[in-house]
C-alpha cells in the first residue's frame, strides 16, 4: 500500500502544520512516511505545499507520480495541481471554494466548523487533519496525543475539539478514500535532515554552536538551541557569519567542540575564517545548507551548487574534509564522523547538505553509532610545541591553560613554538608538515555505495540528497532490462577512488542539481576518469524518480555509444 497527499495553500495557512501532524499520525500507527516542503521566501501570500508519501516498506525519496488525495486551502491549489491527481484520487477543499466540477472533490465546511467550536479559523487546518482521519478509518485516540504534543498547552483543547469536529464530519460523510490500518511497527525514528545534523552533533560532544541564521541551515541551530539546556550545549546567534565563524574556531582552541551552520552566501564571509583554522591547525565544523545562488538566489530552494566553492574555498593550501550526506541517516553519521577528522587531524570539517534534505523528513530504522567519540587532547609538559613537526604531521593538541605547557598559535606563518616567523627554510616545513594530513585523511574516506548490475553498460553517479531518487529510478530501470548501475558518493573530498577505478572503462555519468556538472568536473580532474553530466536540475526543486526515469530511456541508445 502507497498513498501520497499533498497539501497546498498560501503561505500563512497552517500547511506546515497539517503536514506535520498527518506525517506523525503515520508514523505512529507503524508506517514509513517521507515528506518535503515546497516553499517561497514570504511570510505570507505566495504558493507553497507540502507532500506527503506513505508506504507500508520504506521510502528512499519522492517520485512525480500521481497524487492520492489534494488537501487544498485555496482555489489556486486546485488550479496548480488537479491534472496530478488520481482519477480515482480525493481533492478536500472547503464549501466556499470556487470550482468546476471534479469527479471525487469533496466540500468540507472547514470555516465553518472551525467557528463553531474554537470561535477563530485559526484551528481549520487541525478540523482538515480530523477530516482525512474520518475518510481514512484512522485512530482518533492517536491523533488526539499527537495534537497534545504538538500544540501549546493553551492551545490544546480548541484544536482538539476541531480535530473531532472534522473527524465526525467525515466519517459520517458517507465518503472514503482508505484505510489506514494501525501496524505492528518496530522501533523506529521520525526526523529531518536538519534535525539529524543536530543529533550527530549532540553525539559528538559539540558544547558550542555560533551561528548568524541563514535559510535553510537555521533549522541546525534550532534544534541545538532546543536542546542545549538538556545537553549542556551554548548555542550564540552572532551579529554576522564572520563572528561566527571565529567564535567557532575560538570554541574548539579552548577546547569545547564547536560549529557553524549557514548557506552558501554566509559561507562567503567565513572563508577568512576557514584559512584561519587551516593556518592554526583548529577543528571547526561547519555545515552548508546549500540553495541556488549566486547572491541571495532562492532562499527557501534546493540546489548543489557549492561543491566547486566548498572545496577550493580558502586562500593557500590546507587540508580539509568534506562529506555531501546521502539521507537523514547518512546525515547523523557523517556529521559524528565530521567532529571525529576534524579533532584528529586538527583540520577544518564541512557538512555540505542542502535545503531538500534539511528539510525533508522520513521515518528511519534505529540510530545506534557506530564511530567511537575519541578525545585527542594531550595534556602538554613544559616543553610542549603546539606546532610540533611530526612525522605524520599531526602536532600534540594541548588545551589553553589545563596544563604546564603554553600553548601559542598564530595566523602568520609559525615555528613549532606558535611564535610568527618569516624563516623561509620553516614556512617550507610547515606547509609539508600540514599537507601531509592530506594522505592520512585520504584513507578515512568512505567509498561510494554501488547499486546495480554486476556489468553495467553505464554506471549513472550520484552525490549528497540525490541518493533516494536516483536508486529507485536505477532499480526501476534494471527490472525494465537495462543494465545499468548506479554509484553514490557521500564523502567527497579527499575524493575516494578505489571503487571508481574499477569502472573507469565504463560509460559514466552525474545527475546532479547544478548547471555545470561540478562532480563529473572534480573525477574528471582527480582522477582523470572520463566521465560526463548526464542529468543537471537547477530550478530549484529536487529530482523526482520519473525525470530519471524518462531520460534514460529517452537517451539509451546515446549513453551506451551505440
Amino acid at each position: 500500500m502507497e498513498c501520497k497527499i499533498l497539501i497546498g495553500g498560501e503561505a500563512g495557512q497552517g500547511i506546515q502544520t497539517i503536514s506535520y501532524v498527518l506525517s506523525k499520525y503515520f508514523y505512529r500507527v507503524g508506517y514509513y512516511v517521507y515528506t518535503v516542503e515546497d516553499y517561497q521566501s514570504r511570510i505570507r501570500g505566495g504558493h507553497n505545499f507540502s507532500l506527503i508519501r506513505v508506504s507500508e516498506k520504506p521510502i528512499l525519496g519522492i517520485d512525480n507520480l500521481y497524487i492520492d488525495i489534494l488537501i487544498a486551502l485555496n482555489n489556486e491549489t486546485i488550479e496548480l495541481h488537479r491534472n496530478e491527481v488520481k482519477e480515482e484520487g480525493h481533492i478536500i477543499c472547503d464549501e466556499d471554494t470556487k470550482t468546476e466540477y471534479y469527479p471525487n472533490i469533496f466540500k468540507v465546511p472547514l470555516r465553518k466548523i472551525a467557528l463553531e467550536v474554537a470561535k477563530t479559523r485559526i484551528v481549520e487546518n487541525t478540523v482538515v487533519c480530523g477530516v482525512l482521519l474520518g475518510l481514512t478509518n484512522g485512530d482518533e485516540k492517536e491523533m488526539e496525543k499527537i495534537i497534545s504534543e504538538y500544540f501549546k498547552p493553551e492551545d490544546v483543547d480548541k484544536n482538539i475539539k476541531a480535530m473531532r469536529a472534522g473527524y465526525s464530519f467525515g466519517i459520517n460523510s458517507g465518503k472514503k478514500c482508505r484505510d489506514f490500518l494501525k501496524r505492528d511497527k518496530k522501533t523506529r525514528i521520525f526526523l529531518s535532515g536538519g534535525e539529524a545534523i543536530g543529533f550527530g552533533a549532540i553525539v559528538s560532544g559539540c558544547k558550542f554552536l555560533a551561528s548568524y541564521p541563514m535559510t535553510p541551515g537555521t533549522s541546525v541551530m534550532n534544534f541545538l538551541a532546543e536542546h542545549e539546556l538538556e545537553y549542556d550545549i551554548v548555542v550564540e546567534q552572532a551579529e554576522d557569519e564572520i563572528s561566527a565563524v571565529n567564535m567557532a574556531i575560538g570554541g574548539f582552541f579552548a577546547g569545547a567542540r564547536s560549529m557553524v551552520t549557514t548557506s552558501g552566501g554566509g559561507f562567503a564571509l567565513m572563508v577568512e575564517g576557514l584559512s584561519l583554522a587551516g593556518m592554526t591547525e583548529t577543528p571547526i565544523v561547519i555545515h552548508i545548507g546549500q540553495r541556488p545562488g549566486p547572491a541571495t538566489g532562492l532562499p527557501t530552494r534546493t540546489e548543489q551548487g557549492d561543491l566547486n566553492f566548498v572545496i577550493h574555498a580558502g586562500h593557500g593550501e590546507f587540508p580539509r574534509y568534506v562529506t555531501a550526506p546521502r539521507d537523514q541517516i547518512d546525515a547523523f553519521y557523517k556529521t559524528i564522523k565530521a567532529f571525529e577528522l576534524a579533532e584528529k587531524y586538527q583540520i577544518p570539517s564541512i557538512i555540505l547538505s542542502d535545503q531538500h534534505l534539511i528539510d525533508s523528513k522520513a521515518v528511519i530504522d534505529e540510530l545506534t553509532p557506530y564511530f567511537e567519540i575519541n578525545s585527542y587532547r594531550i595534556k602538554g609538559d613544559k616543553n610542549y610545541l603546539r606546532h610540533k613537526i611530526t612525522e605524520d604531521g599531526i602536532s600534540p593538541f594541548a588545551i589553553p591553560g589545563e596544563s604546564e605547557g603554553l600553548v601559542i598559535t598564530d595566523s602568520d606563518e609559525h615555528d613549532e613554538e606558535g611564535h610568527l616567523t618569516e624563516d623561509l627554510e620553516i614556512r617550507k616545513r610547515m606547509v609539508e608538515k600540514r599537507m601531509k594530513k592530506v594522505a592520512l585523511l585520504s584513507q578515512e574516506m568512505e567509498e561510494p555505495i554501488y547499486y546495480g548490475v554486476e556489468d553495467p553498460e553505464v554506471v549513472l553517479i550520484g552525490w549528497g540528497s540525490t541518493y533516494g531518487v536516483i536508486k529507485e529510478a536505477v532499480e526501476e530501470l534494471i527490472n525494465g532490462g537495462y543494465k545499468l548501475g548506479h554509484l553514490h558518493f557521500s564523502d567527497v573530498y579527499p575524493l575516494p577512488t578505489k571503487i571508481l577505478q574499477k569502472f573507469k572503462y565504463k560509460r559514466l555519468y552525474t545527475i546532479e542539481q547544478n548547471y555545470q556538472g561540478q562532480f563529473a568536473s572534480l573525477i574528471r580532474k582527480e582522477t582523470s576518469i572520463k566521465v560526463d553530466k548526464f542529468i543537471t536540475k537547477y530550478d530549484g526543486r529536487p529530482f523526482y524518480t520519473e525525470i530519471i526515469i524518462k531520460e534514460v530511456k529517452e537517451k539509451w541508445d546515446k549513453l551506451r555509444g551505440v
